[in-house]
């Protein structure tokens, strides 16, 4: 794994903005260009390339952020573990290197978590640029987290979302795939969590799609099945630091 630091690095860090990538050398440049329009010096920029075979690497090389290198492919969960790891803000905020969100979304999500514990973008407009399948999924999915678990967010599936490292960090993370976001938001609903919904217009995606609706689709489930013992079991919110 390859660690670069970027120059200019600030001191104070008050959320860490985690941007797993694995071949997004179209969609990277245009998010980080909105993303650093928008941020301030209490923002870290943390980009995992996920072991990519295109120039993802070299383009995230170009902005003021740190880039992170897995050697292989490991998944997104995986990336995700990584930029956790490294991570110096008492705010964790994800977002997806495909542009399919819109950069304001972040300045939200940071807002929200100074008086919630988990805020999510909820792609409740804009799912027609989803594929029918994958939208068929993506409401099964989400209702079953929703309603067997009791997270209290409407979209736990979305790719932008934020919320306190000491509250992650004590989830022990398992998932290297597409299914870490059902395992976050799982154990955020039987940490007991407050969460936030956020409205947001979802956009077509710049670049190929990653996600496999079948085998990634099965993974998802899989995911929430495996868990499905904290329906029965409460996970111990940890104190915050300070």
């Amino acid at each position: 794994m390859n660690n670069e630091k970027a120059k200019n690095f600030p001191g104070e860090i008050k959320y860490s903005l985690i941007i797993p990538a694995y071949n997004e050398e179209e969609g990277l440049p245009v998010v980080l260009n909105d993303v650093f329009r928008l941020i301030n010096d209490s923002f870290e920029i943390i980009v995992v390339d996920d072991g990519s075979k295109d120039r993802t690497r070299e383009v995230a090389k170009r902005f003021p952020c740190r880039v992170i290198s897995h050697e292989h492919n490991s998944g997104k969960g995986a990336a995700m573990k990584t930029g956790i790891k490294e991570a110096r803000g008492e705010n964790i905020i994800f977002i997806d290197a495909d542009n399919t969100y819109p950069p304001d979304g972040i300045l939200k999500v940071a807002k929200a978590l100074e008086s919630f514990d988990m805020a999510l973008a909820s792609r409740k407009t804009g799912q027609m640029n989803i594929p029918a399948f994958n939208r068929i999924g993506n409401a099964i999915f989400r209702n079953s987290i929703r309603y067997i678990y009791g997270f209290k967010g409407y979209d736990p599936l979305t790719g932008l979302y934020g919320l306190k490292k000491a509250y992650i960090e004590s989830m022990k993370l398992e998932s290297k795939g597409f299914g870490i976001e059902s395992e976050i938001c799982i154990k955020a609903a039987r940490m007991g969590l407050r969460v936030k919904d956020i409205h947001i217009m979802y956009r077509d995606r710049i670049g190929k799609a990653k996600l496999n609706g079948l085998k990634d689709g099965y993974r998802i489930f899989m995911t929430i099945l495996r868990h499905f013992p904290l329906v029965f079991q409460r996970i111990e919110k940890p104190a915050l630091p300070g």
